[in-house]
This record gives C-alpha cells, sequence and structure tokens, in this order.
C-alpha cells in the first residue's frame, strides 16, 4: 500500500488533520514532540465510480480503495543534523512515498508558533532546507564512492546525476525533474527531492487571502483548508459545505479533495472486481500488468492466471448491465501482456477455480 507522510513544523495542524482523515484520536498538544513515534492510518480514497457501479449492481458491500497515512513528528531547524530528534523523524518520512506538507497560515494566541510568528513562506523553506540538507548527505557519500570506483558508461552517469542533483539543492531548488529511466538508477537512495509532494495549508477565514503568495510560489499541487472549519462541518450536507468553504476561498472539497490529489500524485489507478456480495476498487500503480493486478485480489489468480475477461466502467454504465454490455460486444478477453487501464472492470479466470 502506497504510504503519505504529513510533514511540516511543531503546532502546524498535523495531527489534528490526521485524525479528520482517519477518525483516529491521536494525542495533540501546544508543545513540539508530542508526536514521537510515528501514527499510522489507513484513509478510504473517494471514488465516484464505485458509487455508481453500486447503483447499477446494487452488492450488500462495497470496498473503497485506500492509501496510509502517517502522522510524523514536527522537524526543526537543525533536524537535518539530529535537533529535535530529527534523525529519526526524517528516517520516517524516508518511509513514505508522497510527502503531504502541512503549512500554518492561522493566528490562534493558545497554539504558539515555535517561530514565534505566522509567516508560511518561511516555515516551507526550513521544513525543504532540512529535507535538502539531509538528502545532500546522502548524496555526497554517494559520490565520493562512485568518484573512486567509476568505470562503466552507466556507473559516469550515474555520477552526473547525483553531482547535478547536489548543484540544485546547494542552489536551493527542492525539485526535481529527472527523466524516468535516471530517477531508477537512484531510487535506492529514497531522497526526500524525488518524492512527490503536495501542500496543504492550513488556513482561518482570518488569514486565508495571505496564503496567495504560497499559492503562486508552488504550481496547482497546492490547497488552501482549515482544519477549525473542517471540524465543525459535522451535521452539515455537502452542499452547504462545499458552499462554506467556496465563500472562504478554500478547496471546495475539503480534506477529501486533498486525499483523491494525493491519490493521482502516487500516480495509481483503479480497477474493479464484482464478486459475491462485493464491489470493490484497487489501486495500483498506472501500467501495472493483468497478472500483478490478479496477484493483488489473491496471490493463487496470479499464479494460476489463464485470462481475464475485462469490461471499462463508462461501457458498464452505458449499457446497464453485464449482460448488455457482453451483448454489445465491451467484454473483452485480455491475457497475461495486458497492462490494466484506469476504470477497467476485470473477472480473472485462473487454474483451480
Amino acid at each position: 500500500m502506497m504510504k503519505v507522510g504529513l510533514v511540516g513544523l511543531p503546532n502546524v495542524g498535523k495531527s489534528s488533520f490526521f485524525n479528520l482523515l482517519t477518525e483516529a484520536n491521536v494525542k495533540v498538544d501546544l508543545y513540539p514532540f508530542t508526536t514521537i513515534e510515528k501514527n499510522v492510518g489507513i484513509v478510504v480514497v473517494p471514488d465516484e465510480r464505485l458509487k455508481i457501479i453500486g447503483d447499477i449492481l446494487k452488492p450488500p458491500k462495497l470496498t473503497y480503495a485506500t492509501i496510509e497515512f502517517i502522522d510524523i513528528a514536527g522537524l526543526v531547524k537543525g533536524a537535518s543534523q539530529g535537533e529535535g530528534l530529527g534523525n529519526k523523524f526524517l528516517s520516517h518520512i524516508r518511509e513514505t512515498d508522497l510527502i503531504l506538507h502541512i503549512i500554518r497560515n492561522f493566528e490562534d494566541g493558545s497554539i504558539p508558533h515555535i517561530y514565534n510568528t505566522i509567516e508560511p513562506i518561511r516555515d516551507l523553506e526550513i521544513v525543504e532546507s532540512e529535507l535538502a540538507l539531509a538528502d545532500l548527505d546522502i548524496i555526497k557519500r554517494n559520490t565520493e564512492k562512485l568518484r573512486k570506483s567509476a568505470v562503466s558508461v552507466e556507473e559516469k552517469h550515474h555520477l552526473k546525476i547525483l553531482d547535478d542533483l547536489e548543484d540544485s539543492l546547494s542552489k536551493g531548488f527542492f525539485s526535481s525533474k529527472l527523466e524516468s529511466a535516471d530517477r531508477q538508477l537512484i531510487k535506492d537512495l529514497n531522497l526526500f527531492v524525488l518524492k512527490p509532494c503536495i501542500y496543504a495549508i492550513n488556513c482561518s477565514d482570518k488569514t486565508k487571502t495571505d496564503s496567495e503568495a504560497l499559492l503562486n510560489l508552488k504550481d496547482k499541487n497546492t490547497f488552501l483548508f482549515s482544519i477549525a472549519l473542517e471540524d465543525g462541518l459535522d451535521g452539515f450536507d455537502e452542499d452547504e459545505k462545499l458552499e462554506l468553504r467556496q465563500s472562504l476561498g478554500l478547496a471546495i472539497n475539503g480534506i477529501s479533495g486533498i486525499v483523491e490529489e494525493c491519490f493521482k500524485r502516487l500516480d495509481l489507478i483503479r480497477f474493479y472486481t464484482i464478486k459475491g456480495d462485493e464491489s470493490r476498487a484497487w489501486a495500483v500503480p498506472r501500467h501495472t500488468n493483468i497478472v500483478d493486478a490478479a496477484g493483488k485480489i489473491h496471490t493463487d489468480m496470479a499464479s494460476g492466471f489463464i485470462k481475464a475477461e475485462v469490461v471499462q466502467f463508462n461501457d458498464l454504465v452505458a449499457c446497464g448491465d453485464f449482460h448488455n454490455a457482453r451483448e454489445a460486444g465491451h467484454i473483452r478477453i485480455e491475457g497475461k501482456n495486458y497492462l490494466v487501464k484506469d476504470g477497467d472492470i476485470i473477472l480473472v479466470k485462473f487454474a483451480g477455480h
């Protein structure tokens, strides 16, 4: 299962965000390092297609795809040098597939800011600087080894990739546009700079406009939201929630919209299975082979794979049911080389079944 790490300074709302996501009740206090051991929760990914499949087929049970979210203790200046248990917290972030950076942009006298003032861009730069310094340490150790031993063309190319990354990080650029093949070469280093990142700016109704600079600083992977607002929306219907968020200039889908964006940024797709009383969504990386997808359902399906019947979600909806989809020729037979597509509904045929 893919993992998303909640990252940021202390007292920015990470644990409160985690509690809203998971309906957990992890401790939230007004001093740094309340969260020392990471908190882990499994979060359902919203899925309109699965709801529609449920409306068509009326299964008793709908099972949604999930992502693992990890609440990681707040970083501080010097984390890359071990300050504030920084080495431990950084190791927790390295375990993740995506960084969800929670940034504080609200005033609240009862929740002190670790650096006394509300300056979201400064806070963003502190955290990214610590991540970059930790990456630089790993890169430098690896380049030293490679310089002594690089002989082949591939090894020399590997060294150039690391040199270029070191140069970029040293100049303060916490991003990378490496080609996929180059990323694979240094994948084992598990660098922060290579992880996809989403920026969630925790606002209040009084400070939200101050985040325009942040929205311009980062691209469409930046979301304005408000934990204080979301925490008080129980009892409101969905239309009322959308209207309230919109009136404050916040992401209209709130926290669920951030979860959906995490799913997209992880480059995951969904396929569906219909069996017995359950319709289920499965999350797999884009370009997943049908045999690997079958193995996610059950290992026996992968080892004994024969073929799969596949229909696209849109075709099933247009036809109204499986019988009509089959009559219209929309159900295809696919073999072992098929790459699963987003929205595929799959029935696996396998030996022993």
